[in-house]
């Protein structure tokens, strides 16, 4: 099995000599549409409150905010409008297409999610429904008969309920083809985090369980019924709700009597017709995680980091954008890029990360233009392996100087790095335009080493530090970036590695933003909807 994950991963890299397996040419007939719906589904509207009602965006990283917020609807509203809602439109001419809060390799948007509400969160039934962010509200797919639901309350905790994410491959075939699955994985990170971000602001926190195989989780989502035209697939499943100490069992009768549920609606056909990439559907399935055994859930209680104080969170998530372009002579201070990296520490910024546990991600910096920092290439060791072991295997000329007193930040190597990080990004200026760049390298073998399954969580940890980035630079001013594209092997030869212990997985810049003032940006929703009075 994991001969053919490293199979696959070799297929999907990306050379000077030529890309992974791809259409070659986007087909607009076949793009497929933006957003999954269920027709004939009951609609349950959801609620938004005005930005400024908001925390202060350092304190949502170390722990969650105040007391939990009591589940209702005006909770629940608002978490997915924090996090995975439209934040706007853009339009070109006759053309429209929105963005997320959430954001997505190509704007394509894979990831679906779907509540598991116990009695009495929305309504006195318990509920199986789909989220629609394009109008914001819950497509409910199924009413839990009493028994189920009955169930379904004596095993969650009180205060919380659970939430699956799905990815729909295709989406991202249509532009990649067998690339896609390394953007879908990107994607189900960014999703986690920006969830475990606008978790905390509500008191809460999310965790995964992995009790639950994924092919099971298939079921009790209700993707495995016919009627889906194009592949959609459970990926995880979370716990949302007040902190818990460990895992909690969801007995088989409880997920054989969600996966039997009789369901409403019938899912939209995307595309008039798709292209089948064999090792994408392969690889899927190779990498679909087993039963867990119970895990104890991590208590986070970190001191928080405050660096941007009088900062308030809520209007950060909604202006987040995706740069396409940096000008290219914007810089910043050293203090700035430390403040950025801070963050990016696990120690402190317990609340994003928790959910994977262990470290599996360093970062290779390309700094470019930051004041009080010489040019170069450094390593940010975030905990994949111990600092003792850093150097193992990488080329000899690298120095290993430290570069600040507080963060494991290491000197590698002085000079200018403008050109290289364009040339290892595909040859991209947006990589060498920035104020820094950087490439997240994991600890591959060890990874496979303990299973297959673990090969999808690799991306989702890079997501997760590409979330954090680019609300980083959204507070610093400025814009970021993720690259999905990258000559894979070129980094590994830029570090002289002989094997395959650290595989570059994700590439991310940041830096002043030159916007297409041609575009014209709408609202997210026509109207703001805001929940009744107490």
């Amino acid at each position: 099995m994991n001969d053919a994950v490293r199979g696959y991963h070799a297929l999907s890299k990306h050379r000077p000599d030529g890309f992974a397996p791809g259409p070659g040419q986007l087909d607009w007939a076949t793009q497929p549409a933006p957003f999954r719906r269920y027709s004939g589904a009951r609609l349950v509207e959801l609620f938004h409150r005005p930005l400024e009602e908001t925390p202060p965006y350092d304190v949502v990283f170390a722990a969650p905010v105040g007391e939990p917020a009591p589940l209702n609807l005006d909770s629940i509203s608002q978490l997915l409008y924090d996090s995975l809602a439209i934040s706007a439109w853009k339009q070109a001419g006759a053309s429209k297409w929105a963005l997320r809060v959430n954001p997505s390799s190509g704007n394509l948007h894979p990831t679906e999610a779907y509540l598991l509400l116990p009695p009495g969160a929305v309504e006195e039934a318990g509920l199986l429904a789909h989220y629609a962010p394009d109008v914001h509200v819950l497509e409910v797919r199924a009413e839990l008969p009493a028994p189920l639901a009955t169930q379904l309350s004596a095993a969650l905790p009180p205060g919380g309920f659970l939430l699956g994410l799905s990815s729909i491959p295709w989406r991202e075939a249509w532009k990649y083809g067998e690339r896609a699955y390394r953007y879908c994985q990107h994607d189900l990170g960014h999703a986690l985090a920006a969830l475990a971000i606008a978790a905390s602001a509500l008191g809460w926190q999310v965790r995964v369980m992995g009790g639950v195989a994924e092919e099971s989780l298939d079921g009790m989502l209700g993707l495995d019924r016919p009627g889906f035209v194009e592949r959609e697939c459970s990926d995880v499943l979370l716990w949302i709700g007040p902190a818990q100490a460990c895992e909690f069992a969801l007995g088989q009768s409880l997920q054989d009597g969600l996966a039997a549920l009789e369901l409403r609606g019938s899912p939209n056909r995307l595309s008039r017709e798709q292209r089948h990439w064999p090792e994408l559907e392969r690889v899927h399935g190779l990498c679909r995680a087993p039963r867990q055994p119970l895990a104890e859930w991590p208590k986070v209680e970190a001191r928080a980091v405050v660096d941007n104080p009088g900062l308030p969170l809520r209007p950060l998530l909604h202006r987040r954008r995706s740069a396409q372009s940096l000008d290219g002579r914007s810089g910043v201070q050293a203090e700035l890029l430390l403040a950025w990296l801070r963050r990016l520490m696990p120690a402190n910024s317990p609340v994003p990360f928790a959910s994977l546990g262990e470290v599996r991600v360093d970062l290779l910096l390309f700094v470019h233009r930051v004041q009080g920092m010489a040019p170069g290439l450094y390593w940010l060791a975030r905990g994949a392996v111990p600092e003792a072991e850093l150097a193992a295997g990488m080329r000899e000329d690298f120095v290993w100087e430290r570069a600040d007193d507080e963060l494991p930040l290491y000197r590698l190597l002085d000079g200018d790095a403008r050109g290289l990080a364009g040339f290892l990004s595909c040859g991209q200026d947006i990589a060498s335009d920035g104020c820094v760049a950087l490439a997240m390298l994991a600890r591959f073998d060890a990874a496979l080493e303990e299973g297959a399954w673990l090969y999808p969580r690799l991306y989702w940890e890079c997501g997760q530090i590409g979330q954090l980035l680019y609300l980083e630079a959204e507070a610093a001013g400025l814009s970021g970036t993720g690259i999905g594209c990258y000559f894979d092997d070129s980094v590994h030869e830029l570090l002289e590695m002989a094997d395959s212990r650290w595989q570059s997985l994700y590439h991310f810049t940041i830096g002043r933003a030159q916007w297409d003032e041609r575009l014209t940006t709408l609202p997210a929703y026509p109207e703001l909807r805001r929940p009744p009075r107490q």
